[in-house]
């Protein structure tokens, strides 16, 4: 029986050294955790400036902002407002990796009659800034009353832009 006591006991005395680093090794382990700093650096972007519109009284327009251009397309330069509630592209040429800006035109009135958009987007800072792309398309009136819109997407040419950037949008 003392055999047996003298086993236990030694093997008592090994188990708890042990026991007792994995427990302090998980204690400090959780309370470094708990004790890291989490820091939330905001980054301010002003991106786009603001849109500038001249228009006849024919539609109203929406600037939608930028984005990067996922696929290469032809340029489609006109469209006519569907009558209902869908929607129908135009844009200049489109290459994959520039940065383009989306407008959406609603027309306003019933007339059928074809109407120059003329989108100018600069960046830069200074008076005008820096002249990045030129697109004018031709929007043509349904013809009747329309809830479809016409989205243009204006290619910049750019696959980097310098802040701010401002659109102009002219409608005749």
């Amino acid at each position: 029986m003392s055999n047996l006591r003298a086993k236990i006991s030694k093997a008592t005395s090994k188990k708890v050294p042990v026991l007792a680093l994995v427990v302090v090794a998980m204690f400090g382990m959780v309370a470094g955790v708990l004790a890291a700093n989490l820091t939330v650096a905001q980054t301010s972007n002003t991106g786009e400036i603001g849109t500038y519109h001249t228009s006849t009284g024919t539609m109203t327009v929406t600037d939608n902002g930028l984005g990067v251009v996922a696929n290469t397309a032809a340029a489609a330069t006109s469209a006519t407002f569907p009558t209902s509630g869908n929607n129908a592209n135009v844009n200049n040429a489109l290459t994959a990796g520039h940065w383009f800006d989306q407008v959406t035109f609603t027309d306003t009135l019933t007339d059928s009659a074809a109407h120059t958009a003329t989108i100018t987007v600069r960046n830069n800072t200074g008076p005008a800034g820096t002249l990045l792309a030129t697109a004018t398309f031709t929007l043509t009136g349904p013809g009747a009353s329309s809830t479809g819109t016409i989205t243009a997407y204006v290619d910049t040419g750019a696959t980097s832009l310098t802040s701010p950037i401002t659109v102009y949008v002219t409608i005749t």
